[in-house]
């Protein structure tokens, strides 16, 4: 956001320059579930058709390949071609079959005894597929949800053909926190959607780390992208803020690069880049891997005690859920720290001086900001600018 482009850098010596790692967005989601143990649920009818398993396949595939472990709850009807759509990885033992219905109001639920049959197929592999004895969509749903709980796993994923949740006005819901989910199932209409909000919340209360809401057959783009295509509900914030570390500068420089690339970052030389990565922030997902990045960047301007924000960017998926607001607020905190009179920020582009307007930044003058800003700066480029600052000092105008 900060400085968007509106007008492209003369480029660097072709020679000169290098380039960045890719950000490669399916490695993004692979890091964070190395390991880890995820739950996909086929709701009914979902399943029932071949083309509602290609993508649940192609996504299954790349998980085992990736050593996480995958357990899918299927009605038993739709087994053999869940079975044949996977193929190779299809554990070789026949499918365990479980009642929903027995042990429901006892605890522990699900008993030990469908632990015990799950841990036997993903000791032998690392995919367990189990059938449910109910095409009662309701009913697996909440099944699936025990079952997810009791195994603690990392990810439940809810495959429904209708896909996320959807505004009124037709906008999708990327990122929902679970003091959200009370609200959005008193306004939803549909029965089993309102079992799946719950379903999600009592996940999220039993330690489960997330769940995904999506459509069977657009799992993977939901698990493997930054823009996604259904609902990741979440117990809190999905991340934290916090000044980036050494390791993670050629991740930072990838992000600013395809952010230049998208036309929302200014252009810059690779030598700017190192000059701001010392002092980037960046919105960590899941304490791995980096989502949003600003910089608060203070050297030039330390006469004047001022610090300005720059390269300000959030993945696609994550724009819109209060990462860039929360990036702004812990770097306001740490500013406040350092003791500086105030901090600003220039943009070209409406949202995004909406965006700071609503973060309580005022509109200045190029004059109100440090001389050190405009040195080599281009004039005509300065005239489309909109500037901002945050004095934290009232007295400092």
């Amino acid at each position: 956001m900060s400085e968007l482009q509106t007008q492209a850098s003369p480029p660097a010596e072709a020679d000169l320059r290098r380039e960045a790692p890719p950000l490669n967005e399916k490695a993004f989601y692979l890091e964070e579930f190395y390991g880890k143990a995820l739950l996909f649920a086929l709701i009914p009818p979902a399943g029932q058709r071949l083309s509602d398993l290609d993508s649940l396949a192609r996504a299954m595939r790349e998980l085992v390949r990736n050593q996480t472990r995958c357990i899918l709850i299927a009605a038993e009807d739709v087994l053999p071609r869940v079975l044949r759509k996977i193929g190779r990885i299809a554990p070789r033992h026949p499918p365990p079959i479980f009642d929903p219905t027995r042990g429901l109001r006892s605890r522990p639920y699900p008993p030990d005894s469908a632990v015990t049959q799950i841990w036997r197929v993903l000791r032998a592999g690392r995919i367990a597929v189990a059938g449910a004895r109910t095409s009662n969509a309701e009913d697996l749903t909440v099944f699936a949800q025990e079952l997810a709980s009791r195994l603690d796993v990392f990810k439940l994923v809810l495959l429904d053909r209708q896909g996320g949740l959807t505004e009124p006005d037709g906008t999708r819901d990327s990122f929902v926190q679970m003091r959200q989910i009370g609200r959005l199932a008193r306004r939803e209409r549909s029965r089993l959607r309102r079992v799946m909000l719950r379903a999600a919340m009592r996940a999220l209360k039993g330690g489960v780390n997330s769940v995904n809401l999506a459509s069977p057959r657009n799992v993977y783009e939901e698990l493997f992208s930054f823009v996604g295509t259904g609902t990741l509900f979440t117990a809190a914030a999905y991340g934290s803020v916090k000044s980036i570390a050494l390791e993670d500068f050629e991740e930072a420089e990838a992000m600013i690069k395809r952010g230049q690339d998208e036309g929302l970052l200014l252009t810059r030389t690779d030598e700017e880049i190192d000059r701001i990565l010392p002092s980037c922030f960046g919105y960590r997902v899941a304490d791995e891997h980096l989502a949003g990045i600003c910089s608060l960047l203070t050297e030039p301007y330390h006469r004047e005690r001022a610090g300005e924000l720059t390269a300000l960017y959030t993945l696609t998926r994550f724009q819109g859920e209060g990462v860039g607001a929360e990036l702004v607020h812990e770097i306001l905190k740490e500013a406040r720290e350092r003791k500086l009179r105030y901090v600003f920020a220039c943009t070209s582009e409406e949202h995004a001086a909406r965006f700071f307007k609503r973060l309580k930044f005022r509109k200045v003058r190029p004059a109100d900001v440090p001389a050190a800003k405009w040195r080599d700066y281009n004039r005509e480029r300065i005239k489309r600018l909109s500037i901002f600052r945050f004095d934290f000092d009232a007295r400092a105008n």
